[in-house]
Protein backbone atom coordinates (compact mmCIF):
# COMPACT_ATOMS: atom_id res chain seq x y z
CA UNK A 1 0.00 0.00 0.00
CA UNK A 2 1.32 3.66 -0.87
CA UNK A 3 1.39 6.23 1.79
CA UNK A 4 0.51 9.58 1.15
CA UNK A 5 0.47 12.90 3.34
CA UNK A 6 -1.90 14.72 3.73
CA UNK A 7 -1.91 18.57 5.17
CA UNK A 8 -4.23 20.59 6.07
CA UNK A 9 -4.11 24.42 7.12
CA UNK A 10 -4.93 27.86 5.48
CA UNK A 11 -3.16 28.79 2.32
CA UNK A 12 -2.82 32.62 1.26
CA UNK A 13 -2.20 35.08 -1.42
CA UNK A 14 1.27 36.29 -1.11
CA UNK A 15 1.83 39.96 -2.07
CA UNK A 16 5.53 40.82 -2.02
CA UNK A 17 7.45 43.81 -2.52
CA UNK A 18 9.98 43.80 -5.46
CA UNK A 19 12.84 43.01 -4.32
CA UNK A 20 14.10 44.25 -0.85
CA UNK A 21 11.77 47.13 -1.04
CA UNK A 22 9.48 48.64 1.87
CA UNK A 23 6.27 48.61 1.64
CA UNK A 24 6.13 52.47 1.64
CA UNK A 25 8.40 52.34 -1.67
CA UNK A 26 6.12 49.70 -3.26
CA UNK A 27 4.07 50.55 -6.44
CA UNK A 28 3.41 46.86 -7.05
CA UNK A 29 3.56 43.48 -5.65
CA UNK A 30 4.60 40.24 -6.69
CA UNK A 31 1.59 37.46 -5.94
CA UNK A 32 1.98 34.20 -5.31
CA UNK A 33 0.47 31.98 -2.79
CA UNK A 34 1.96 30.48 0.82
CA UNK A 35 0.92 28.58 3.64
CA UNK A 36 3.18 26.64 6.35
CA UNK A 37 0.84 23.26 5.86
CA UNK A 38 0.38 23.98 2.07
CA UNK A 39 3.95 24.54 1.71
CA UNK A 40 4.95 21.13 3.29
CA UNK A 41 2.85 19.33 0.80
CA UNK A 42 4.44 21.14 -2.38
CA UNK A 43 8.04 20.33 -0.69
CA UNK A 44 6.72 16.58 -0.26
CA UNK A 45 5.32 16.66 -3.92
CA UNK A 46 8.65 18.01 -5.02
CA UNK A 47 10.47 15.29 -3.20
CA UNK A 48 7.93 12.60 -5.35
CA UNK A 49 5.76 11.56 -2.37
CA UNK A 50 1.86 11.87 -2.92
CA UNK A 51 0.43 14.74 -0.67
CA UNK A 52 -2.49 16.33 -0.36
CA UNK A 53 -3.32 20.00 0.78
CA UNK A 54 -7.12 20.51 3.13
CA UNK A 55 -8.15 24.11 3.65
CA UNK A 56 -11.63 25.80 2.63
CA UNK A 57 -11.57 28.10 0.10
CA UNK A 58 -14.20 30.70 -1.45
CA UNK A 59 -15.35 29.45 -4.36
CA UNK A 60 -13.72 32.51 -6.91
CA UNK A 61 -11.36 32.61 -9.19
CA UNK A 62 -8.49 33.58 -6.95
CA UNK A 63 -8.92 30.36 -5.01
CA UNK A 64 -9.34 28.67 -8.09
CA UNK A 65 -5.70 30.17 -9.43
CA UNK A 66 -4.58 28.63 -5.82
CA UNK A 67 -6.05 25.06 -6.24
CA UNK A 68 -4.61 25.42 -9.72
CA UNK A 69 -1.28 26.18 -8.46
CA UNK A 70 -1.24 23.68 -5.93
CA UNK A 71 -2.02 21.76 -8.79
CA UNK A 72 1.49 22.41 -10.77
CA UNK A 73 3.21 21.05 -7.85
CA UNK A 74 1.47 17.83 -7.74
CA UNK A 75 -0.29 18.63 -4.80
CA UNK A 76 -3.86 16.73 -4.66
CA UNK A 77 -6.31 18.91 -3.23
CA UNK A 78 -9.42 16.39 -3.49
CA UNK A 79 -10.48 17.06 -0.17
CA UNK A 80 -10.66 20.68 -0.40
CA UNK A 81 -14.60 21.95 1.04
CA UNK A 82 -16.07 25.39 -0.22
CA UNK A 83 -17.62 28.27 1.18
CA UNK A 84 -16.92 31.92 3.06
CA UNK A 85 -16.35 34.99 0.86
CA UNK A 86 -12.37 35.62 1.00
CA UNK A 87 -9.31 33.53 0.69
CA UNK A 88 -6.91 35.54 3.34
CA UNK A 89 -4.26 38.16 2.09
CA UNK A 90 -0.67 38.90 3.49
CA UNK A 91 1.87 41.27 2.82
CA UNK A 92 5.44 40.44 2.52
CA UNK A 93 8.03 43.08 2.67
CA UNK A 94 11.68 41.08 2.57
CA UNK A 95 14.24 42.02 4.74
CA UNK A 96 17.80 43.27 3.84
CA UNK A 97 21.10 42.64 5.77
CA UNK A 98 20.28 44.04 9.50
CA UNK A 99 16.84 44.57 8.58
CA UNK A 100 14.24 41.89 9.68
CA UNK A 101 11.49 40.73 6.72
CA UNK A 102 7.88 42.35 7.40
CA UNK A 103 4.28 40.11 7.28
CA UNK A 104 1.30 42.22 7.63
CA UNK A 105 -1.88 39.82 7.41
CA UNK A 106 -5.32 40.30 6.07
CA UNK A 107 -7.05 37.33 7.32
CA UNK A 108 -10.40 38.59 8.75
CA UNK A 109 -13.20 36.59 7.63
CA UNK A 110 -11.27 34.73 5.34
CA UNK A 111 -13.25 31.60 4.32
CA UNK A 112 -10.97 29.10 6.73
CA UNK A 113 -11.16 31.56 9.56
CA UNK A 114 -15.57 31.40 9.44
CA UNK A 115 -15.74 27.72 9.02
CA UNK A 116 -17.47 26.36 12.00
CA UNK A 117 -15.48 23.60 12.63
CA UNK A 118 -12.43 25.18 11.17
CA UNK A 119 -8.85 24.33 10.48
CA UNK A 120 -6.09 26.08 11.96
CA UNK A 121 -6.22 26.06 15.54
CA UNK A 122 -4.72 29.85 15.78
CA UNK A 123 -7.83 31.15 13.62
CA UNK A 124 -11.01 30.67 15.62
CA UNK A 125 -12.27 28.13 18.13
CA UNK A 126 -14.21 26.15 15.71
CA UNK A 127 -10.94 25.59 13.87
CA UNK A 128 -9.43 24.56 17.30
CA UNK A 129 -12.07 22.18 17.62
CA UNK A 130 -12.10 20.82 13.98
CA UNK A 131 -7.72 20.03 14.42
CA UNK A 132 -8.54 18.09 17.43
CA UNK A 133 -11.51 16.17 16.09
CA UNK A 134 -9.23 15.37 12.52
CA UNK A 135 -6.10 14.45 15.66
CA UNK A 136 -8.52 12.02 16.98
CA UNK A 137 -10.11 10.32 14.07
CA UNK A 138 -6.45 10.08 12.67
CA UNK A 139 -5.41 7.80 16.42
CA UNK A 140 -8.63 6.15 15.80
CA UNK A 141 -7.25 4.88 12.64
CA UNK A 142 -3.87 4.50 13.51
CA UNK A 143 -2.25 7.18 10.89
CA UNK A 144 0.77 9.09 12.36
CA UNK A 145 -0.22 12.89 13.26
CA UNK A 146 2.33 15.34 13.28
CA UNK A 147 2.40 19.22 14.43
CA UNK A 148 4.36 22.09 14.22
CA UNK A 149 4.08 24.20 16.76
CA UNK A 150 5.05 27.61 15.10
CA UNK A 151 3.98 30.16 17.79
CA UNK A 152 3.10 33.68 16.39
CA UNK A 153 2.00 36.03 18.30
CA UNK A 154 -0.12 38.06 15.75
CA UNK A 155 -1.88 34.94 14.77
CA UNK A 156 -3.80 34.55 18.08
CA UNK A 157 -6.07 37.11 18.19
CA UNK A 158 -9.80 35.51 19.39
CA UNK A 159 -9.42 35.58 22.79
CA UNK A 160 -7.88 32.01 23.11
CA UNK A 161 -4.08 31.76 24.14
CA UNK A 162 -1.99 28.97 22.49
CA UNK A 163 -1.58 27.92 25.48
CA UNK A 164 -5.13 27.30 26.74
CA UNK A 165 -5.54 25.46 23.03
CA UNK A 166 -2.56 23.24 22.03
CA UNK A 167 -1.59 20.83 24.98
CA UNK A 168 -4.82 18.64 24.37
CA UNK A 169 -4.29 18.81 20.71
CA UNK A 170 -0.25 17.76 20.87
CA UNK A 171 -1.55 14.95 23.23
CA UNK A 172 -2.60 13.15 20.48
CA UNK A 173 0.32 13.69 18.09
CA UNK A 174 3.24 11.63 17.26
CA UNK A 175 6.01 14.14 16.62
CA UNK A 176 5.73 17.57 17.38
CA UNK A 177 8.13 20.16 16.02
CA UNK A 178 9.31 23.62 17.69
CA UNK A 179 11.84 25.80 19.35
CA UNK A 180 12.40 27.77 22.92
CA UNK A 181 9.91 29.93 22.16
CA UNK A 182 7.18 27.63 21.14
CA UNK A 183 7.98 25.64 24.35
CA UNK A 184 7.71 28.48 26.54
CA UNK A 185 4.28 30.18 24.67
CA UNK A 186 2.85 27.04 24.52
CA UNK A 187 3.66 25.17 27.42
CA UNK A 188 4.85 27.41 29.63
CA UNK A 189 8.27 25.97 29.82
CA UNK A 190 11.54 27.66 29.80
CA UNK A 191 14.45 26.17 28.37
CA UNK A 192 17.23 26.25 30.81
CA UNK A 193 21.07 27.50 29.88
CA UNK A 194 19.61 28.69 26.63
CA UNK A 195 20.74 32.68 25.81
CA UNK A 196 18.67 34.71 23.92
Amino acid sequence: MSKKVVTFGEIMLRLATPGYQRFSQATEFTATFGGGEANVSVSLANYGMESEFVTRLPQNDIARSCEMDLHKHGVKTDHVIYGGDRLGIYFLETGAVARASKVVYDRAHSAIAEIKPGITPALSQGAADACLEAIQAANRLGVTVSCDLNYRKNLWKYGKQASEIMPELVAGCDVILGNEEDAEKVFGIKPEGFDV
